[in-house]
């Protein structure tokens, strides 16, 4: 990353740091962990990763909506699922930040950031097999599912990875984390359900 002296970063520049850093997490390499930026600024961008992937999200659950949404439109669907990413992302964030003020941890809070949103892309490389398999109907999603298991078990690993390195903590908060998470994208999925059988 530039000296702050220099002049700004071109964004190109700033994207394929931030894929190759994405990248070395995703395959547990060490070096990953300094590709991703630690200002305000390129921490606001990179939510335009999630948000740039969103609409393959939206496209799988619209066609293979879960069953407290079936009866729901498209339109309908997507507005749920565009409000529930925007609360787990106060929710976990607001966490995330929590507790990085309690353990002296701030400065890295920014790099957190950014590094959370662009783990997005290999979380989403490692799906696309799966949704492909379910949209071409070659495959069942009893059958896919302990797949499933496997790659979101792998997609936490390396969250976890992630969280160690970036915020220097021990695996067990960066677990903790990874858990806090995880409980709030299932809360959230639990409310949007439910919200979609009261409409």
């Amino acid at each position: 990353m530039s000296d702050n002296n220099d002049k700004p970063e071109p964004i190109i520049s700033e994207v394929k740091r931030n894929l190759l850093g994405s990248l070395e997490v995703a395959l547990f390499m060490r070096e990953g962990r300094d590709r991703f930026g630690d200002t305000l600024s390129e921490a606001i961008r990179s939510f335009s990763v999630p948000i740039l992937l969103f609409p393959l999200t939206i496209a799988t659950v619209t066609m293979y909506p879960s069953t407290g949404i079936a009866d729901n439109s498209a339109n309908t669907i997507a507005l749920l699922y565009s409000l529930r990413l925007a609360f787990i992302w106060l929710f976990f964030f607001g966490s995330v930040y929590l507790i990085t003020k309690e353990i002296d941890r701030k400065q890295y809070f920014y790099r957190f950031i950014t590094a959370t949103n662009w783990l997005t892309v290999p979380s989403t490389v490692v799906f696309i097999p799966i949704a492909y398999l379910l949209l071409a109907g070659t495959h069942t999603w009893d059958e896919l599912y302990p797949i499933m298991v496997c790659i979101i078990l792998y997609t936490y690993a390396f969250t976890a990875f992630m969280a160690t390195h970036v915020l220097r903590v021990p695996w067990e908060l960066a677990g903790f984390i990874v858990f806090v998470g995880m409980a709030i994208s299932n809360s959230t999925m639990d409310i949007l359900h439910w919200f979609g059988d009261m409409i």
